[in-house]
């Protein structure tokens, strides 16, 4: 089977046996398109019989605006139109105002209908809809979850009409607010899951067909076209480390490419706190570290070297890679052996950016409180300290005695952890790609199991 763990700016893709990994392969996504390097890896190995194929899909926070995925229509009950304004989260960050649309409908807290939903005025809002070529919209209720009878009024009509419905996805969680953007954001990012979709199901085509490839959510279970699922793929890869591990009694320190994570694998959390505002979403407690792969090095207030509060992400990436404009933690590493040999990024330091880092940071020394520091002592102190505050905050933070270091740049930080008697090491490269597939595969196995007991 295939497992395939795409970020924002990477992808691994393994083929595995049952037992071990037989082939493996990191993509650097602004280097190679998802779809044609999916296709080289599945057509090398089609001679190989292959059952299924397991996803984690996280999209970039960059892309999710409805200006990049195309527009959203929002309905809801009369009187609520504003809701997106709540607590902290602006209105046009989800869709625009003039797709803001409410019905008279009103049911109680107990469940009881107070007014009816009249089709009548979803005939308007359909009308102008259609006018606008708006195909997706969001139904947003208030109390629908107690009693859905006219949010399934409103989902027939509008799909009879030919539009795309999300509904909030039906839970304990009693906050509208939080239910309601969760929704927002699945409808927001539609277009492009569907799109990277079928890249997925384009670059399998030689050995899986689409009903044999599975989603990965963020509570460790499987969907295929369920639209109410996919802000929780956000959070799979990293979910499926920490359920991979869920009864070694450890945390998972994943020390990845694109991020610090520390995962503790027996605490959930219930709440994503999105640059949108407080999002529903159930995953277990995902821990982004203070340091990142592409934290910027700057000068704190007393001009000693410090990290910077922003990470750069890889578009356009650390300097040694060439398109990078700022100086990262990953270009403290870029004359290391071990981060040349790392897989997808061979061959991608180039030399030229390699000296436009050093050229950086001989300015930076300029600035800084002593102008006569070595560039190689201050690369040194910089790795040191980057290894010091991953390792504590690790400490400081894990759930679990005991802590398991997994991720691409993990051999990178293992000095660190030489005096961590309760530090182990995952030897093996691609975690993410190989926790889907474990994840994956047991979900599948208990979906089944349960069909058949029906």
């Amino acid at each position: 089977m295939f497992g395939v763990s795409v970020g924002e700016s990477f992808a691994e893709y393994i083929l595995w046996d049952g037992t071990k990994t037989i082939a493996a392969k990191r993509a650097y996504l602004s280097r190679e398109n998802l779809k044609n390097s999916l296709q080289q890896f599945v057509s090398a190995h089609k001679d190989k019989a292959v059952s299924k194929a397991f996803v984690s899909l996280r999209i970039s926070e960059k892309l999710m605006d409805y200006k990049l995925s195309g527009a959203v229509a929002h309905v809801t009950t009369e009187g609520f139109e504003n809701w997106l304004e709540l607590r902290g989260c602006s209105g046009s960050a989800l869709t625009s105002e003039e797709l803001h649309f409410s019905v008279r409908e009103r049911i109680q807290a107990s469940g009881q209908v107070v007014h009816a939903l009249a089709n009548e005025e979803l005939e308007g809002i359909a009308a102008k809809l259609q006018l606008m070529e708006i195909k997706k919209v969001c139904l947003h209720f208030l109390h629908a979850n107690i009693n859905a009878v006219h949010e399934k009024q409103a989902q027939d009509f509008f799909q009879a009409k030919g539009i795309e419905v999300f509904v909030p996805e039906k839970t304990e969680n009693q906050d509208e607010v939080t239910r309601w953007r969760k929704n927002a954001l699945n409808a927001t990012i539609s277009s492009l899951f569907q799109d990277l979709k079928k890249d997925l199901v384009e670059g399998f085509k030689e050995s899986v067909s689409e009903d044999k490839i599975y989603f990965i959510g963020a509570e460790g279970e499987v969907f295929q076209n369920e639209n109410h699922k996919r802000v929780g793929s956000l959070f799979a890869s990293y979910s499926a480390l920490g359920f991979q591990y869920q009864n070694d009694n450890v945390d998972v320190l994943h020390l990845g490419l694109e991020d610090f994570v520390l995962i503790s694998p027996k605490s959930w959390s219930a709440i994503w706190e999105s640059p949108w505002g407080k999002v529903e979403n159930r995953s277990l407690a995902i821990r982004q570290l203070a340091v990142q792969p592409t934290q910027a090095l700057a000068l704190n207030d007393f001009k000693h070297f410090d990290f910077a509060q922003r990470s750069e992400g890889w578009e356009p990436g650390p300097m040694s890679f060439g398109r990078g404009q700022k100086p990262t933690m990953m270009d403290l590493w870029s004359e290391n052996a071990k981060l040349g040999k790392t897989e997808g990024l061979e061959d991608r330091m180039v030399a030229a950016g390699v000296q436009k880092f050093k050229n950086s940071l001989l300015t930076l020394i300029k600035n800084s409180y002593d102008r006569n520091l070595e560039a190689g002592s201050v690369i040194k102190d910089l790795q040191s300290l980057s290894m010091q505050k991953v390792v504590m905050e690790s400490l400081m933070h894990r759930q679990n005695k005991k802590v398991k270091v997994t991720g691409p740049l993990a051999d990178m930080f293992a000095n660190g952890f030489k005096k961590d008697p309760n530090a182990s090491f995952d030897k093996e490269d691609f975690a993410e790609a190989r926790a889907v597939i474990a994840v994956g595969t047991n979900a599948v196995a208990n979906t089944t199991s349960t069909k058949a007991k029906v």
